[in-house]
């Protein structure tokens, strides 16, 4: 969205902030992917960013780790300069540069996604297996305090993961499931898992004719790119691109709506030609419905997101 909001739109420093707290995240469980790495490949199964639908509301785990003993889900926060475990009030609090801020609780947080899952699993039938909790403090620079020794035992930093996980290890050491089990399990939470895609023009209160249209630069994410020879041409950096509209019209359907027709297909990657965009909207072998004239495309990004990170 950032990139295709005007630079002096007034949203942007909402969104900026936005985007800086989901990168902290991000880079949170990118930090700890080494530690993980150590863990025995054949007897652990690692799942990143989980949503599984459930009733009320769907429930989403950072990383879930799966073995035939035990199974073990990871909240990681990677939160700088001080944060204190209030158990009284059940808040986190952060404190940095003189500034205090509270958090919900992490440590209530992953242990409601104890319960969720153990409803999930029971209801396919999985066998009743030990699932541990555990908050990570990703950040290597940050202090962690508590006074309560029970927070103590479910709040680990980064550095000292890889041996509470080894001592869980040696605390479940009777195989609850085959590793055929195991698989079958994972293919299942695998099926279910269910991405988030919020609906960024709602929440920001933004319209989409506010959103700057075209073709986005690969190389210096410029807009928009000009369309020549059969190629995407850009006017600031001089790059040449057969396939950059596929990340226009991921754009479109994320930002916009998950249906296109040919006509709204040309205006948003400010097109001429008709027949090119019915060409790339039949190659892309999407379901559609209506007749010819008023066909309505439906677009499933994620089916083919693995095929759009390369646009040159």
């Amino acid at each position: 969205m950032l990139c295709r909001l005007p630079a002096a739109h007034p949203k942007r420093p909402v969104l900026e902030s936005e985007l800086s707290k989901c990168m902290a995240g991000y880079r949170g469980e990118q930090s700890i992917d080494s530690v993980l790495a150590a863990l025995p490949e054949k007897e652990c199964l690692l799942l990143h960013d989980l949503r599984i639908p459930s009733t009320p509301y769907p429930f989403q785990l950072d990383i879930l780790i799966l073995s035939p003993s035990f199974f073990l889900i990871l909240e990681v926060k990677n939160i700088a300069g001080e944060i204190y475990f209030d158990d009284d009030f059940h808040q986190l609090i952060q404190t940095k540069h003189d500034q205090a801020r509270a958090y919900d609780d992490p440590i209530l947080q992953v242990n409601r996604q104890r319960t969720e899952l153990l409803q999930w699993l029971t209801s396919k039938k999985v066998p009743i297996i030990p699932i541990e909790t555990l908050v990570v403090s990703a950040n290597s620079l940050t202090i962690v305090r508590a006074k309560n020794k029970e927070i103590t035992e479910k709040v680990v930093r980064r550095n000292s993961l890889a041996l509470k996980i080894n001592s869980l290890a040696e605390k479940y050491q009777e195989d609850i499931l085959s590793k055929k089990e195991l698989k079958r399990l994972t293919n299942l939470l695998l099926k279910a898992h269910t991405p988030y895609i919020p609906k960024l023009l709602k929440t920001y209160k933004i319209s989409a004719d506010e959103l700057l249209t075209g073709v986005q630069c690969p190389n210096c994410r410029a807009l928009p790119m000009k369309r020549k020879w059969g190629k995407w041409h850009c006017q600031s950096c001089s790059c040449c691109a057969s396939n950059a509209h596929l990340a226009a019209i991921r754009d479109y359907a994320l930002l916009i709506k998950p249906t296109i027709t040919n006509r709204e297909l040309r205006d948003f990657l400010r097109l001429d030609s008709a027949s090119i965009a019915a060409k790339w909207l039949h190659s892309m072998n999407l379901p559609s419905t209506g007749s010819t004239r008023d066909r309505v495309y439906h677009l499933n990004w994620h089916d083919f997101a693995a095929d759009w990170h390369d646009y040159s």
